[in-house]
């Protein structure tokens, strides 16, 4: 379905496109989607659905055209709403409304997003500031989405936005041919073994059927024996042939499982952009609430020092109508001082929901109901949520560091009864992944733990081994620890593994922590070459043992390399938060 959109939408960019830039300006785009919804939209509304989408805001390019055409959709449904609202509004059925009216309508719609300096601004380009407004006037705002940022953080946004739209355009562009190629290469590898198989089994099927016609014709006597020759190569070729299915079936698994692992990645890295930029959003908002809390408190302390002095005035004055004035302006000292306690503690506790800090949200809270002050925008619950998805995460992120399948099955499903998994996505992917890896870790340490003596024995037994069993036992035991020229002698490696007790192999492989290797990705980088020079049935063929110790091998590469990575993105963001926090306090 989304190939056949895609082609259509191709197709009419074609048509559209005469010229064949390459590039549709805004009345080719209005032409292109006149076809799709009768009546379309405003060359206006086009040009602002442009801005949101396209790179260049003045032409659309045609992998964008799917996403300006769904954004273009948007206004279309969104202009039927609002007209029908708006006629709801023109009582006279003059097709105006007045400016109060159209301020209200815009307001009812961006809600607290509403932009006064955009409604002045707009107000003041009119050629007749006083007439009445038209639709034509405000459907494309009432379309846009509302930003918060003044002048000149849109200017700053805006640039950025398309910085970072080529940005994508141009990586896109250079993976989508690396991949090209990559694919070609492959596809053209798996087509030569593709044919060499087929005419080695062509050839092989030609001299059996030779070979049987020849016995067939030297003596009948021989026809039962040809015939099970024939049998047993038939079911050899079938066993090839199965074989041969199964590592394809294996190479396409691996090949999606590296897809799913590199978009579950970028989705996760997104996600967490996401929510940094949330947060840093968040600390400014907070800091305006801050000082709001802070002058709060002044007037509070200001106002108890205007009561003590009235009180300390009143234990001397003697006649009645000073007492009066002195008491009229104690009580209004402690007023306002009741009333700035109030705006403090209310701020106080919007702040620490801003921040999502534990301790800040606990004490915010538990002042709120010591006050007894009525929650007139919900903060106390807000904040009580806030609490437990904190202390959810927390739990999730310690039941993560201890790296156990148990603690970590029961912190993710706390965190799905709690309800939290929308906000703890980002850690909940992490979770879950890392799930997955610990529990194939654990399958393999079940393997070497089932690993029967004899087989290690046969391991060992070899006097001249094949190639791939040596390679594979140099990684093993490069992974445990040992250097490189410890075990190019087989006869170094047989006694490595002869060894028994705490020195066994099966008891290291039991005990290793990937977390060694990952303190030392050279030697993990020397273990991988050694490894992944062959294919895992590759290796079960020759010797079941080194196949096992083939898996652990390389499942401990991996996981130190997802360790690393994790390490590096840890450090990254780190240091991207530092940054971003700097340039925060700069602005300011």
């Amino acid at each position: 379905m989304a190939t056949s959109q895609s082609e259509a939408v191709k197709k009419l960019f074609s048509l559209v496109d005469e010229g064949m830039t390459g590039e549709l300006n805004a009345d080719q785009v209005q032409a292109v989607h006149d076809t799709i919804r009768m009546g379309g939209v405003s060359l206006p509304q086009v040009k602002a659905a442009m801005l949101y989408v396209c790179s260049d805001p003045n032409v659309c390019e045609d992998w964008e055209l799917i996403d300006l055409l769904k954004e273009m959709d948007r206004r279309y449904f969104l202009i039927q709403d609002f007209r029908w609202e708006f006629s709801m509004l023109d009582v006279d059925r003059t097709d105006t409304i007045t400016e109060d009216q159209a301020r209200w309508f815009l307001q009812a719609v961006h809600g607290q997003h509403f932009s006064h300096r955009k409604w002045n601004s707009f107000i003041n380009s009119r050629p007749a500031p006083e007439a009445k407004i038209s639709f034509a006037e405000i459907e494309v705002e009432l379309c846009n989405i509302p930003s918060y940022a003044d002048v000149l953080e849109e200017e700053e946004e805006e640039t950025r936005k398309k910085e970072e739209a080529e940005r994508k355009k141009r990586l896109a562009q250079e993976e989508r041919k690396r991949m090209k190629e990559k694919l070609e290469e492959d596809r053209l590898r798996l087509l030569e073994e593709q044919k060499m198989r087929e005419e080695e089994k062509l050839r092989q099927e030609e001299e059996k059927r030779h070979k049987a016609e020849q016995e067939m014709k030297q003596v009948e006597a021989a026809a039962k024996a040809a015939e099970e020759e024939a049998e047993r190569a038939r079911l050899e070729a079938e066993e090839k042939k199965r074989r041969e299915e199964e590592r394809e079936r294996r190479r396409k698994e691996k090949e999606d499982d590296d897809r799913r692992k590199i978009e579950e990645e970028e989705r996760l890295e997104k996600l967490r952009k996401e929510a940094e930029e949330k947060r840093l959003k968040a600390e400014e908002e907070a800091k305006n609430i801050e000082a709001v809390a802070q002058n709060a408190a002044e007037e509070e302390a200001r106002a108890e020092k205007l009561a003590s002095e009235a009180r300390e005035q009143l234990k001397r004055v003697q006649d009645a109508k000073s007492k009066k004035e002195l008491e009229e302006k104690e009580a209004e000292a402690l007023k306002l001082k009741k009333e700035m306690k109030e705006k403090r503690i209310r701020s106080n506790l919007k702040v620490a929901i801003k921040k999502r800090k534990k301790t800040p949200l606990k004490t915010g809270v538990d002042d709120f109901k010591k006050a007894k002050l009525e929650d007139h925008d919900g903060d106390v619950p807000t904040a009580e949520r806030l609490l437990k998805q904190i202390s959810t995460r927390d739990r999730l992120r310690d039941a993560m560091s201890l790296r156990q399948i148990k603690p970590l099955e029961e912190a993710i499903n706390s965190v799905k009864k709690s309800g939290f998994e929308t906000e703890l996505q980002p850690e909940m992917i992490e979770a879950n992944n890392l799930l997955l890896r610990l529990r194939r870790l654990e399958r393999i340490r079940a393997e070497i733990l089932e690993l029967k003596q004899s087989t290690v024995a046969e391991i060992r037994s070899y006097s001249n081994p094949p190639p791939i069993v040596h390679s594979v036992m140099i990684a093993t035991f490069l992974i445990l620890g040992h250097l490189e020229k410890e075990t190019k002698e087989w006869k170094k490696v047989q006694a490595l593994v002869g060894k028994t007790g705490k020195d066994g192999l099966k008891r290291r492989c039991l005990a290793y922590d990937p977390q060694t290797l990952a303190n030392n990705m050279d030697i993990a980088k020397k273990a991988k070459e050694k490894m992944m020079a062959f294919e895992l049935d590759d290796v079960r063929d020759v010797s079941a043992g080194a196949a096992t110790f083939y898996l652990w091998g390389s499942n401990m590469i991996e996981e130190a390399e997802m360790m690393e990575q994790q390490k590096k993105r840890d450090s990254e963001r780190k240091d991207d938060g530092a940054a971003k926090e700097e340039r925060f306090r700069a602005e300011r």
